[in-house]
């Protein structure tokens, strides 16, 4: 199994979006896939329509709950979601300095791993305890890089980060940057999308990029991947297949068990 944080130095990039919509595609292209919520302010489980009680990570960590008992399962069989669970304000600072040495995270994907080929975690914004312990139990990071212009300079803080993480021997690895909330017709925004290509390595930065779009605001607010707002999925969904096309090889994700022939149009 292939454990990826989503990361980002600043809030509002777009990362829970990312983090579950990706999910989706990632369990579309038949990976089984754990989408864990990792942030105490419970971004994915807020946004779920089904609010499900669950004791959700805080319980598991805490031995109230079983992995399986703490996992929601979804419509579709390959992808589970790990919400948060139920944490006191004033329990939040406590968890996250359980969380920062990674030792929790490394653990959940020992139990994990022989359900699942990818664990994706949402993390909150900056680099501090749950990140910190995330990215330090990770295979990989992913980062969403907000087309606005404060967002490039606070990648810097991303690189220095891991370069620090390699320096305690760590194993994560930068799998990409995605550009997100980009507005090809917004002079500013354009400009920092075309900053970010020619200052970060052609190989950091992932061909498809998510634009800015109120059909994220709809889904988010229904509590569904943006695949699932509409019977006839937008236009825009089809982002997340593209990004998670581009993300496999990134963290070497191999073929999955099944038979990857030709599917027959005449029965």
């Amino acid at each position: 199994m292939k454990t990826v944080s989503i990361v980002s130095a600043k809030g509002g990039v777009g990362k829970t979006t990312l983090s579950l919509n990706l999910a989706f595609a990632l369990a579309r292209r038949s990976w089984r896939t754990l989408v864990v919520d990792a942030d105490p302010q419970g971004a994915i489980g807020h946004s779920l329509h089904k609010k499900t009680p669950s004791a959700g990570l805080a319980g598991y960590l805490a031995g109230r709950a079983s992995l399986d008992a703490a996992i929601v399962t979804t419509r579709l069989p390959e992808l589970a979601i790990l919400p948060i669970g139920p944490i006191a304000i004033q329990d939040s600072q406590a968890f996250a300095e359980h969380l920062a040495d990674g030792k929790a995270f490394a653990a959940l994907a020992a139990a994990a791993a022989p359900r699942f080929d990818v664990m994706l975690v949402d993390t909150p914004c900056g680099f501090a305890g749950v990140t910190m312990g995330a990215l330090r139990a990770s295979d990989f990071a992913l980062a969403p890089l907000q087309a606005e212009p404060i967002a490039l300079r606070a990648m810097t803080q991303l690189l220095d980060v891991l370069a620090a993480l390699r320096g305690e021997q760590r194993k994560v690895k930068l799998a990409g940057v995605v550009l997100t909330m980009l507005q090809l017709r917004n002079k500013e925004s354009l400009s920092v999308a075309q900053e970010t290509w020619a200052k970060l390595p052609p190989e950091m930065v992932l061909e498809t990029n998510i634009p800015r779009d109120q059909i994220f605001l709809e889904a988010s607010a229904v509590g569904v991947p943006v695949g699932l707002l509409r019977q006839t999925p937008p236009p825009v969904a089809s982002l997340f297949d593209r990004v998670a096309v581009e993300l496999e090889p990134r963290i070497e994700l191999t073929t999955p068990s099944r038979d990857d022939g030709p599917v027959w149009l005449l029965a």
